[in-house]
C-alpha cells in the first residue's frame, strides 16, 4: 500500500512536468532557425553540384533527402521551425528551397522578390543565386 501511495503520489507530481509546454519559441527564433536549417539545404545543393558538375533534379523534400543523405549531410531538415514543410525544387542549373513562414502558407507570386521580409507569415526563399538568403526575415 504504502508503494502504490508513493508512486500515485510520484505520477501526480510528475505529469505536470512532462505535460505542459515549458517552452515556446517565438517567431524570431524559429525564423532563425528556420534560415540556419535552410544554409543547410544551400550547403548541400553546392556540395552535390562541386561532385557532380550540376545540382541534382528534384521536384521534392523527399527527392531532395534521397540524393543528399548520408554523403552531404547526416539528417536533412524536412520541416521548417513551424513545423511546415519545405517546397523544394531543382535542376541541373539551379535550385529553391522555400519556407512558408509562421502561417504555414505559399505564396509562390513573392519568391522571386530578392530582399528582407517584415513579417514572419511571409515566405523565406534560399536560392542559388547570391551568397544568402534570396528572401528572409528580419531579425532586428
Amino acid at each position: 500500500m504504502k508503494k502504490a501511495l508513493v508512486a500515485l503520489m510520484v505520477a501526480v507530481i510528475a505529469t505536470p512536468l512532462f505535460a505542459a509546454n515549458l517552452y515556446a519559441p517565438s517567431d524570431a527564433e524559429r525564423a532563425r532557425w528556420t534560415m540556419g536549417d535552410m544554409v543547410s539545404w544551400r550547403i548541400c545543393f553546392n556540395a552535390y553540384k562541386q561532385d557532380h558538375g550540376k545540382y541534382p533534379e528534384v521536384k521534392s523534400v523527399e527527392e531532395a533527402k534521397a540524393a543528399f543523405e548520408p554523403v552531404y549531410i547526416a539528417h536533412l531538415p524536412m520541416t521548417d521551425a513551424w513545423g511546415n514543410a519545405y517546397a523544394v525544387q531543382s535542376d541541373a542549373n539551379s535550385f529553391t528551397v522555400v519556407s512558408a513562414g509562421s502561417d504555414g502558407k505559399f505564396d509562390k507570386h513573392s519568391w522571386s522578390a530578392a530582399g528582407t521580409l517584415n513579417s514572419f507569415d511571409e515566405d523565406a526563399v534560399a536560392t542559388n543565386e547570391g551568397r544568402w538568403l534570396l528572401r528572409h526575415w528580419n531579425l532586428k
